[in-house]
């Protein structure tokens, strides 16, 4: 006997349901898994290599160090640290991590007691609490949580402080 595969006619349905043409076969589905699985690296190796693909450590207590360009990095993680050459963003949604970074856009951080050490940094967002950043290069910087640090070698903007012990030094 047998039987079909829940997945693909699953995915199938959705694109259906979405209006997109789904694809027709098992190995269309396959490919379109693969295409959107290869765009984000999950946890990998440290030493591995970024090659314009997002990255999202989800892992506590581990230690990445991470070669070339990311798009995108979200860090779940608690309790780690990262060292990746530079990224269009880096969200930290964890805490008790250490990110190093030579360039990077946009910074969010939403997890406590955080450490970044950043070269070159585009907007800073500080919504967790007792965050520290250190950087040669930080132009703007907003707070919505309490007791953040910003330590950078020019004084960057101020475009909000919503919480309370904020300090840009």
């Amino acid at each position: 006997m047998k039987t079909k595969p829940i997945l693909p006619l699953a995915c199938a349905a959705l694109l259906a349901a979405c209006g997109a043409t789904p694809p027709s076969t098992g190995d269309e589905v396959a490919a379109v898994a693969a295409s959107a699985a290869s765009d984000t690296l999950t946890d990998p190796a440290s030493g591995a290599r970024c090659d314009g693909k997002d990255l999202r450590l989800t892992r506590d207590n581990m230690q990445w160090v991470i070669d070339g360009s990311c798009r995108d990095i979200t860090i779940t993680a608690s309790h780690g640290s990262l060292n990746v050459d530079d990224a269009r963003s880096i969200t930290v949604e964890g805490s008790d991590f250490t990110v190093l970074n030579a360039q990077v856009g946009e910074v969010r951080v939403g997890g406590s007691r955080n450490t970044l050490n950043l070269t070159r940094s585009g907007r800073i967002q500080l919504d967790g609490d007792a965050n520290m950043v250190l950087g040669t290069d930080i132009p703007e910087v907003g707070f919505g949580g309490s007791d953040n640090t910003v330590n950078a070698s020019g004084k960057p903007k101020i475009h909000a402080d919503a919480g309370t012990g904020n300090r840009v030094m």
